[in-house]
């Protein structure tokens, strides 16, 4: 059994099982992708341009204000499973290593494998976030685990796996409310985190010895940040309806020490409502995150640069979504049965220092049953 627990955390399938956490799991960036609290199917399809969007849940990591005048939401179980083709690539072939009855059959397998696939990223992502929300408040707990993993070379002494992944949990909450001037409401919204989080190289070594603890290896931390926004019914060209937001996240920074860091951010966007015949809803927006730099990865303009659309169909009961996410497509679809979502998202992240050097393309499925 040790042996399938330590070959999960190398194919990132299962962050959970490895350090034996029930329901609480966590997210941030590894390599040079930025690092992030939450990200919710409907903001992926679109490209992450969700900063004057909203009118749900979602808005409260994105811009507090968007809460405003959004329906009755209450999500009583909402599952997010999120992987990129890596991780299904090479999984059954680790699992395969580790049922190998010896030390030595084991690190020769594993040796093969990691030859194999060197330089390819691994990534998984569990979340829930269950919630409720009405009006202009939401209220909910995030519990979220990634595991963000890349290969080597199986005979480097500084580690043939690379491996980055934890868990998250804790109560988020925000609420917007208009101000004294026509079309412009403000929120605020608030986090507390508590996190576990592993950055660790592996030999093979390692990863084929039934004695090896990584448990030792865990950092745990926790921080609360706060999240201040705007948004502005813009007077011009009515009939589009023209929205513009400014949001201030994470403010303080989300720190967990060697655990990571969230900064805090600065993010602007834009969003028109056209009305369209036959058509239940369309959004188009445009945002352009971190204005002042914070992620110190890089500063990349592309990497900050996202846009996408909505278009909802037979009274919102079917949507589809798509975008350019720092340069790369999007595309995401939702089926609505009243007490049940099911939703589908193909997106692209880039993991490099700049638009469109490195992309690693993810699947997410999601099942809500809820209103």
């Amino acid at each position: 059994m040790g042996k399938k627990l330590l070959a999960y955390f190398v194919t990132a399938i299962c962050t959970l099982i490895v350090i034996n956490i029930p329901a609480a799991f966590g997210a941030v960036a590894s390599f040079n992708d930025y690092p992030f609290l939450y990200k919710g199917m409907r903001s992926l399809g679109m490209g992450s341009a969700y900063t004057a969007v909203g009118r749900d849940a979602e808005a409260l990591f994105y811009n507090p204000a968007t809460l405003y005048d959004m329906g009755f939401q209450l999500h009583i179980i909402d599952p997010i499973g999120e992987f990129d083709s890596g991780v299904t690539d090479i999984a059954k072939d680790v699992l395969d290593a580790m049922d190998l009855a010896t030390e030595q059959e084991r690190s020769d397998a594993l040796f093969d494998i990691i030859e194999k696939n060197q330089g390819e990223p691994l990534h998984f992502r569990i979340a829930f976030f269950p919630h409720a929300a009405v009006k202009n408040i939401a209220v909910g707990v995030l519990g979220q685990g990634r595991a963000d993993i890349k290969l080597h070379s199986p005979l480097s002494s500084a580690g043939a796996v690379e491996f980055h992944g934890g868990y998250e949990y804790g109560p988020v909450a925000g609420f917007s409310m208009g101000l004294p001037v026509t079309g412009l409401r403000a929120g605020v919204g608030g986090k507390f985190i508590a996190r576990s989080w592993f950055n660790k190289n592996f030999t093979i070594a390692d990863i084929a010895s039934e004695s090896f603890d990584f448990e030792e290896e865990k950092i745990d931390e926790s921080d609360m940040s706060f999240d201040l926004g705007l948004l502005y019914n813009l007077p011009i060209l009515q009939q589009l309806n023209p929205q513009a937001g400014l949001s201030i996240l994470d403010i303080t920074d989300l720190d967990f020490a060697d655990g990571g860091k969230i900064p805090q951010r600065i993010n602007v966007g834009v969003s028109i409502q056209p009305r369209i015949p036959y058509i239940t809803s369309c959004i188009l927006a445009l945002d352009y995150q971190d204005i002042t730099t914070a992620y110190e990865q890089d500063d990349s303009f592309g990497k900050r640069l996202h846009a996408g659309v909505e278009v909802g169909l037979l009274k919102n009961h079917f949507v589809v979504r798509g975008g350019l996410n720092q340069g790369y497509s999007s595309f995401g679809a939702e089926i609505d049965l009243w007490l049940l979502k099911l939703s589908y998202v193909n997106y692209k992240e880039e993991i490099g220092m700049y638009a469109g050097q490195d992309k690693d393309e993810r699947q997410a499925l999601q099942l809500i049953i809820g209103w």
